[in-house]
């Protein structure tokens, strides 16, 4: 199958899909039905992208909630993370997501959370939020690089993605994803072939920065994230 038929399909998928997410929480309010929904595109997202999706380190998974710290390469890095979890995933968003016709919608019904970066109150309501979240035994990614490198590179870390973290109490845990800048290369939305890959890296210690100030839990993730992307690059 071409790439722009992929495209086409990826695009008509990610419509229908968020017609049927918004639809779910207006009917169902407070349930997971709008988060189900979700989940199966994301699953749907990188089946019809015809990409093969690797997941490794589920082991470190926290049975309980837990703040997941990603890299962020690629429109396809919030399906494949969809895909790649069992459980139900939520995601800590700036606000230009939310405001995306429909799929902004689908994924406030879904219970996601935007974010203005230049309002504190705001930051304010988001961390209680999420924090109720992660009180709840819930899973929540933040992508700290604060927009998507589009050359594989992990670029630097803000800081406010880790207030979350320092004030939750929650386990943090870096997420290393590989091959979305391939898959759906930045600027564009031509599917292209690739493979992607999820690996779930232990959960910082305490010696690590967990508990620790914003700076040493952002510089342990980091670094944590840095080394699993040159392992990777050593072996392929």
């Amino acid at each position: 199958m071409r790439g722009a038929l992929r495209s086409l399909i990826l695009v008509l998928l990610t419509a229908g899909s968020s017609v049927a997410a918004f639809l779910a929480g207006r009917l169902h309010p407070g349930g997971d039905r709008a988060a189900r929904v979700m989940g199966w595109w994301g699953r749907a997202f990188v089946r019809f992208g015809g990409w093969k999706l690797r997941v490794e380190g589920m082991e470190n998974l926290p049975s309980g909630g837990a703040v997941l710290v990603a890299n962020h390469q690629s429109v396809v890095d919030i399906p494949m993370l969809l895909a790649a979890f069992p459980r139900p995933v939520g995601f800590l968003a700036k606000r230009e997501l939310g405001e995306i016709p429909l799929f902004g919608k689908a994924m406030a019904a879904a219970g996601n959370l935007f974010v203005d970066r230049d309002d504190p109150r705001d930051a304010v309501r988001m961390l209680r939020e999420a924090g109720a979240r992660l009180r709840d035994g819930r899973l929540v990614v933040v992508f700290p690089e604060g927009t998507r490198r589009g050359d594989g590179s992990i670029g630097e870390f803000q800081l406010g993605a880790f207030y979350l973290a320092q004030k939750s109490g929650a386990p943090v845990v870096p997420v290393y994803l590989d091959g979305g800048d391939r898959a759906i290369p930045k600027g564009g939305f031509r599917a292209r072939p690739a493979g992607l890959l999820v690996r779930v890296l232990p959960p910082l210690s305490p010696g690590e920065g967990a508990g620790g100030s914003k700076e040493r839990i952002a510089a342990a993730v980091r670094a944590r994230i840095l080394a699993a992307r040159a392992n990777e690059r050593a072996i392929t």
